[in-house]
């Protein structure tokens, strides 16, 4: 008697498939295991906590409409803002400008200035050899009178 059992690469595929199938069932299982002792864990700090919730629930509304008011003020005073903005810009630039054209006015200015105090320095320079030589002078006559 011979016994002979066949396997079609079909049987085998199936086989594989199958044991895949479990496989993933299996790790599906544990997946749903996990986020049920999760659930009941948010559940117990939940009914710890369900006063300070409730006072959190309680009070949303009121933030959501504080949060809305304070939206809607943005939008009205952005575009302002932005027009504020602007100008300051704008004179900014202008101011720069007027700067830079006046520039060349404070450099000549600058030098009529350096100018005026190098003939000041002069003229003091030669003011005091006047009075050096004026007063040794004045020494030389007094020590030819005495």
């Amino acid at each position: 008697m011979t016994s002979v059992i066949n396997f079609t690469l079909e049987d085998i595929g199936f086989f594989v498939l199958w044991g895949l199938v479990a496989i993933i069932l299996y790790y599906i299982i544990i997946i749903l295991k996990n986020l049920h002792s999760t659930l009941k864990d948010v559940n117990k700090i939940i009914e710890k906590n369900r006063n300070n919730v409730d006072k959190i629930l309680n009070e949303a509304p009121g933030i959501t409409k504080n949060v809305n008011n304070i939206s809607k003020e943005l939008a009205n005073t952005l575009p302002k803002f932005r027009g504020t903005v602007t100008n300051v810009a704008e004179t900014t630039e202008s101011v720069t400008e007027t700067i830079n054209e006046n520039n060349t006015i404070n450099k000549q200015l600058a030098s009529i200035f350096h100018t005026i105090s190098m003939v000041k320095k002069l003229a003091d320079k030669f003011l005091n050899d006047d009075k050096q030589e004026q007063k040794e002078k004045n020494n030389e006559n007094e020590k030819n009178n005495n």
